[in-house]
């Protein structure tokens, strides 16, 4: 989860603790309730169907974590709120818990209407990441058929021709930069973060691009061509730096996400690559939450196969010619 999510998950917390405190110890014409445990399976009911409606596509289990965590989450504000009138009234600490948890039903209501749509990016994390844990050995990759060095294919030097067909010139092309090495013949994570993106039935395409615009890994379903939208990475991101660079501000776009009435473009920066996804327009955000988990896939795998030396080397010759 992101720190501005976390952030405003904390104040919308605070709100929520504050706007009982208004009113305490009025009941707004309320009873007491009860704390019984079949409220609370009541409540946890409620939970789970309110989720199930966030997002369809989900595991019973998934479901049902997301459910006990919204439930603990709301137990967690009463508490907190119980901590509050402590404090506020000198009640006995007992009392107090028991109000804020189960029996204060102001507070109680208030807290449970509100607690799954603020445990929502939680809910879509643990998805997210269940999902993930279920479905990684069903894209594990096979070996391949090992080749001599002498017999495997040169790469191009650049890939003109996808800047051809999308009509782009020959002198928008990063100069002096050094490739990262196309993957050998064994299996890599670059092929298991593109399947691992392109799960949700919405991604037309996921892509790895290297610093030259040259295509690490691609999963596909669609009739987009590859070969044009891999050096419309590099395009894009150089295009967005050189904005920011006019507005005075030097750092590097880190995340690109652009929408049209038919198409969502995510591009998600690496220390030396790039991730492109091409999906519906109607796919949702947790696409970032795939993408990090990608990422984190790729570093893991660049760092244990590639020399740092090599990227140090490709950095000066860039930074000589530029």
């Amino acid at each position: 989860m992101e720190k501005n999510t976390k952030r405003l998950m904390v104040l919308f917390s605070l709100i929520l603790i504050v706007i009982p405190m208004v009113v305490f110890p009025s009941r707004l014409g309320l009873p007491l309730g009860g704390g019984s445990a079949l409220n609370m399976l009541y409540e946890t009911l409620f939970y789970g169907i309110v989720l199930f409606l966030f997002r369809r596509e989900t595991t019973l289990p998934a479901l049902i974590a997301g459910a006990a965590l919204t439930l603990v989450y709301r137990l967690a504000l009463g508490a907190v709120f119980g901590v509050t009138i402590i404090v506020m009234y000198a009640l006995d600490a007992s009392i107090a818990f028991s109000l804020g948890m189960s029996k204060y039903l102001p507070a109680v209501l208030l807290h449970a209407l509100c607690a799954p749509f603020l445990m929502r990016p939680v809910y879509y994390g643990l998805v997210e990441s269940m999902t993930h844990d279920q479905a990684e050995p069903e894209y594990r990759v096979k070996p391949r058929a090992t080749m001599k060095t002498e017999d495997r294919p040169t790469a191009p030097a650049y890939p003109s021709r996808g800047y051809e067909t999308a009509g782009l010139t020959a002198a928008l092309r990063p100069e002096g930069k050094t490739p990262l090495p196309l993957p050998g013949g064994e299996g890599n994570q670059f092929e298991r973060a593109v399947a691992y993106l392109a799960e949700p039935t919405a991604v037309k395409m996921a892509l790895v691009v290297n610093d030259e615009g040259l295509t690490l890994a691609r999963f596909s379903r669609s009739d987009l061509p590859g070969e044009v939208w891999a050096p419309m990475a590099v395009l894009l991101e150089d295009i967005n730096r050189g904005v920011l660079a006019r507005a005075g501000w030097p750092e590097n776009p880190e995340r690109l996400d652009i929408s049209t009435r038919n198409l969502r473009v995510v591009l998600r920066r690496l220390d030396h690559a790039t991730l492109m996804v091409l999906a519906d327009h109607t796919i949702d955000d947790t696409i970032h939450i795939r993408m990090a988990q990608a990422a984190d896939m790729i570093r893991r795998y660049m760092n244990e196969r590639y020399s740092p030396a090599l990227f140090a080397r490709a950095e000066g010759r860039y930074v000589s010619n530029s």
